[in-house]
């Protein structure tokens, strides 16, 4: 029984030899050939394939692509100020009253620390101005004019801005060592906070709303949001 059960599987792997090797052609009994010509019979429209250049290729794909980009949807943050605590409010009543397409807001508040500068002056002359001008360009040190905070401004030399009144006696101490003798450390701005009025994301309608919106609390109107400060 095991013997006939050997020849019969010896017999079937002859059979399956011969057949995929073409010997039973004759018979009708032959593979499916995956070699050429036989896989040029079973292409499908071959005249149709061009080869593209890379950039034919992107340019060919974009109008496939253009509505995807046209249906997504776009928003803008805009923002309106600085205002200071006391004008606030009623630039955001403006804003209400204005009913812009729904567009919600939020106040963003912003803690502003002191600053100090090192100062020349203030002059009562322009002509004054420019021999300590002069003189300082000697001594080649940074020199910056501005306008002396006080009842009624004046212009004045600064030889730095600082954030401490610590680091501007510093600064001064190290220009009096340069030769400097007649500066001083005053106050440009005090500490304290303003406000804006940010819309964080409107949409492409609500944008062109805002920044058409003119109102006298708003001063210049909205603007492309320059920073994401937290809302408070």
């Amino acid at each position: 029984m095991l013997r006939a059960l050997v020849a019969v599987l010896v017999l079937a792997n002859l059979v399956f030899w011969a057949w995929s090797t073409g010997a039973l052609e004759s018979l009708g009994l032959v593979p499916a050939s995956e070699r050429d010509p036989a896989r040029m019979s079973q292409q499908i429209r071959p005249d149709a394939v061009r080869v593209l250049a890379p950039a034919a290729a992107a340019s060919a794909l974009r109008p496939a692509s253009a509505p995807l980009i046209a249906t997504a949807p776009v928003s803008a943050c805009l923002e309106a100020g600085p205002f200071a605590l006391s004008e606030i409010e009623a630039a955001e009543q403006a804003l209400a009253a204005a009913a812009l397409a729904e567009a919600r807001w939020v106040r963003v508040g912003i803690d502003l620390p002191a600053q100090f500068a090192v100062l020349l002056g203030p002059f009562d002359s322009r002509n004054a101005l420019q021999k300590k001008r002069d003189e300082i360009a000697r001594l080649k040190l940074p020199i910056e004019e501005l306008e002396v905070p006080g009842a009624v401004p004046q212009p004045g030399l600064a030889l730095g801005r600082y954030d401490s009144r610590i680091a501007a006696d510093a600064a001064l101490a190290s220009f009096g060592k340069a030769g400097v003798r007649s500066a001083k450390v005053v106050v440009l701005r005090p500490a304290g906070s303003e406000s804006r009025i940010r819309v964080e994301s409107a949409s492409p309608v609500q944008a062109a709303l805002l920044r058409a919106f003119s109102n006298p609390a708003f001063g210049a109107g909205f603007a492309p949001c320059a920073a994401m400060g937290a809302p408070r």
